[in-house]
């Protein structure tokens, strides 16, 4: 595994291919009580495998941030209230 860099922007827009594709299975899911489908066969086994594998490197990678959060000798950068983003 190669170690990249990201800046919040590019950690931000991989936050939204994740919720795209969040957003296609709800689609799925909201399609299938639509007509009436008790089930819906799926080859699942890689996507699972990915899953998991995807939920054990943003736990290391949150590790990580908070590690490196704590090292920095400044504090956080303060938030303008009236645009909080």
């Amino acid at each position: 595994m190669t170690l990249q860099t990201y800046t919040p922007e590019d950690l931000e827009k991989l936050t939204f291919r994740f919720f795209d594709l969040a957003a296609q299975l709800r689609n799925m899911v909201k399609k299938a009580r639509k007509y009436g489908l008790k089930e819906i066969p799926l080859h699942d086994k890689k996507a699972l495998l990915w899953c998991e594998s995807l939920e054990v490197w943003a736990k290391k990678t949150q590790i990580n941030l908070d590690i490196l959060v704590t090292e920095l000798p400044i504090r956080p950068k303060r938030q303008n209230p009236k645009n909080p983003t």
